[in-house]
């Protein structure tokens, strides 16, 4: 590796592995993807897609994974998250480069608010419904996660406001001024756990004492003892836990998460 590798790896790498972590944040999606039956065809030609700075490329892709029948809901919450993981790991295995990864992450994120925000926007939403707060906070960089999570909970019938890289001024704010029934909150790395600790401090005093606070993302692989470091209520990566941890229950119930998922097939 040259001198000028090291540097960019140094001066980034902290980046890297955040979107590394970003397609697993407040997500229960580490299985591998035999178990999630996802298609070694389509996630090549996905990954592909988004390192080429051609638009049409990564329109035609998810063109023809509708056409056989995979769902919007599976791209957006399965193979998305899945290239996402893949482009950092070629990054540590020194096969991309960074400006690589993190323009691919950037087209990623463009796809998923492309095929998904509408999509999930419109869907199951209720004024009596849940609404929570999702939040990556301030130098945190893994927001594709919390992207991923916020469609998800939309189409389970959830408000939501999602918040990335906000200063913990505006928090206070939005929290003060919002009737938020739970706040999820998205970490990456353990050296966050501070700024987390004073973000969830903050969050309690603007907010109601009873309003829980959750945390996910790749912090919860790390073997950090979350809560205790943080003062959250709960920490988990799955989305019907958090759900169930806070007492809430979606207007559309679990079962809409499977309402525009496609026939997936045999990778």
């Amino acid at each position: 590796m040259s001198q000028n590798s090291r540097q960019t790896r140094g001066s980034g790498g902290r980046k890297v592995g955040a979107l590394a972590s970003s397609a697993l944040s407040m997500l229960a999606s580490r299985q591998s993807v035999r178990q999630h039956g996802l298609s070694e065809r389509y996630l090549g030609a996905l990954e592909r897609a988004v390192r080429s700075p051609d638009t049409g490329a990564r329109d035609a892709v998810v063109a023809e994974m509708l056409r056989a029948q995979i769902g919007r809901d599976d791209i957006c919450d399965y193979y998305i998250p899945e290239v996402a993981r893949r482009l950092g790991r070629a990054w540590c295995e020194d096969s991309v480069s960074f400006a690589d990864v993190t323009i691919g992450s950037a087209r990623l994120q463009a796809l998923l608010r492309d095929i998904g925000g509408d999509h999930a926007a419109g869907l199951h939403q209720a004024p009596q419904g849940a609404n929570v707060a999702v939040m990556v906070l301030a130098d945190e960089y893994h927001t594709l996660g919390a992207m991923v999570l916020t469609g998800q909970l939309r189409r389970l019938g959830v408000s939501v406001r999602l918040m990335l890289g906000r200063p913990l001024t505006e928090i206070e704010a939005v929290v003060r001024d919002s009737a938020f029934d739970a706040v999820l909150v998205s970490v990456a790395h353990r050296e966050e756990l501070v700024s987390v600790r004073r973000a969830v401090t903050a969050i309690r005093a603007a907010g109601a004492a009873t309003l829980p606070v959750v945390i996910g993302g790749g912090i919860l692989e790390t073997g950090a003892e979350v809560c205790a470091e943080t003062g959250a209520n709960f920490a988990t990566s799955d989305v019907r836990e958090a759900l169930r941890l806070c007492g809430l229950v979606a207007e559309a119930g679990a079962e809409q998460m499977t309402g525009d998922r496609g026939q997936r097939p045999a990778p």
